[in-house]
């Protein structure tokens, strides 16, 4: 028993010192140094985050993770993070924080309720980052978010081309003044670093209050969407034909800012005055396409917008299906009875299979229209309703009716080690009592045995022989 019980108080020692190293890790990490762009992944804790974050003008944006050691999809982002800030130093610095250690920044700061959780900071203000979490993605928003947030655009025809790449289903915002004009003595913009299209777009974006409220909202909001400034050398019969409005005289002689998406009617930002708040509102109400592709980037961001979605599921195997249906979802998205009333999106029924199980629909029947109203778990599903018409018409005179959600199983070993490392070191020391106890309880006595006294009756029958 002695030595079980050795075994059993070295194995205390050697937790309680994993305990101490893994609570002083924190303590540990030393700051990065200021004044050089960062090409590794910076680990980030309470007393080194906002000296690093926000005062450092060597790294001015950064993509932030807000991880816990037992998340897999967190260990599954690490490498991916690793080779994004390899390749984006000096344009996008990337931190990240264990928030089973800092938890004032995690849930004190930023109410984080989720792992992964990225956010980004740029100008003094932290956002939820709006993109997909691989390499490509990752890239791409740090190399959009260290250019102008303005383009200049001299070929209208080109505008959706030069704005967002010719992505179908992207979002862009443009602005047009008559009155724009470059001033042609040399200023300090001049003398920057910046490129030459980089200084033109800045003159011209200061050269009138219109374009002045458009580049400093571009510029908040340039992570949600792309922004360009069409030429004022640009004929207003072209801006006309490319934008779908018809006539010139439909283009406002004053100018305009509008949102602009290929297939889709262009929107005006109206009212008597235009500032930087109606324009910021104008992009929230319509920052997202008339139909997205909906996944785990954006999930989130789409279902929480006050109208339900309109998910049109697919099989991306079977292109020409697929083709037609996506053909009919946004043909109802951009001139059905009901477009305004829904949020509108696609989603690969493969890729999404688990997902979508959920609700009741089977790739084998596949495509198919559900709804979802996400913060009521509330679904409408018919899958012998195949007209996108026909089943919008069904939900709406009650023919489909609602079912509620139900939520899914939890894994309990994941759930267990995030109470656990959520309670630490408290539940490290409860584990290490109850471990040291129930090996004392199992060990078998080390007494000497001694023999039992007979009984009674057992000494009346030696008695009796």
């Amino acid at each position: 028993k002695n030595l079980v019980t050795m075994t059993a108080f070295s194995t205390l020692l050697l937790s309680t010192a994993l305990l101490l190293g893994t609570l002083s890790t924190s303590s540990l990490t030393t700051a990065a140094p200021l004044g050089t762009p960062h090409s590794t992944v910076i680990p980030l804790t309470t007393k080194t985050f906002d000296s690093t974050v926000t005062t450092d003008s060597a790294n001015t944006l950064w993509l932030l993770k807000f991880y816990a050691p037992w998340c897999g999809h967190c260990v599954a982002l690490s490498p991916i993070l690793d080779q994004a800030a390899s390749h984006l130093a000096g344009k996008l610095s990337i931190g990240k924080i264990d928030c089973t250690i800092e938890k004032k920044i995690c849930k004190g700061k930023f109410d984080v309720r989720g792992y992964p959780t990225l956010k980004y900071y740029r100008d003094g203000e932290f956002s939820d980052y709006p993109l997909g979490r691989d390499l490509d993605s990752i890239v791409s928003f740090g190399e959009k978010m260290s250019q102008s947030a303005v383009k200049v655009v001299k070929d209208v025809a080109r505008v959706y081309e030069i704005l967002v790449g010719g992505a179908n289903g992207a979002v862009a915002y443009v602005v047009y003044d008559p009155k724009e004009q470059a001033e042609e003595e040399e200023s300090g913009i001049d003398k920057s670093g910046a490129t030459e299209e980089e200084k033109e777009a800045t003159k011209l974006l200061q050269s009138t209050e219109r374009t002045r409220v458009f580049g400093q909202v571009a510029r908040k909001y340039q992570a949600q969407g792309s922004f360009g400034l069409l030429s004022p050398s640009i004929d207003k019969a072209n801006i006309a034909k490319v934008l779908g409005v018809g006539e010139t005289n439909k283009i406002p002689d004053a100018g305009f800012i509008a949102r602009i998406e290929e297939d889709v009617p262009t929107k005006f930002l109206t009212g008597d005055v235009i500032n930087t708040e109606a324009f910021a509102e104008f992009i929230k109400e319509t920052n997202i396409a008339v139909m997205t592709e909906l996944g785990g980037h954006n999930f989130r961001f789409a279902s929480r917008r006050g109208k339900p979605l309109a998910i049109g599921v697919y099989n991306p195997n079977e292109e020409i299906k697929t083709s037609k249906f996506r053909k009919e979802m946004k043909q109802y998205a951009v001139s059905g009875q009901y477009k305004e009333d829904y949020v509108w999106g696609t989603m690969d029924g493969i890729k999404w299979e688990k997902f979508i199980s959920q609700f009741g629909i089977t790739k084998a029947g596949l495509p198919e229209v559900v709804i979802l109203d996400a913060p009521e778990r509330t679904y409408w599903q018919d899958s012998s309703v195949l007209s996108v018409a026909e089943f919008i018409n069904a939900v709406k005179d009650g023919e489909i009716e609602s079912r509620l959600q139900e939520k899914g199983p939890k894994n309990p070993l994941e759930e267990f080690s995030q109470l656990f490392i959520t309670y630490m070191p408290w539940s490290l020391f409860a584990l290490l009592t109850l471990f040291v106890v129930v090996f004392w309880l199992a060990l078998p006595s080390t007494d000497p045995i001694r023999p039992v006294a007979p009984s009674r009756e057992e000494e009346e029958s030696k008695k009796d022989k």
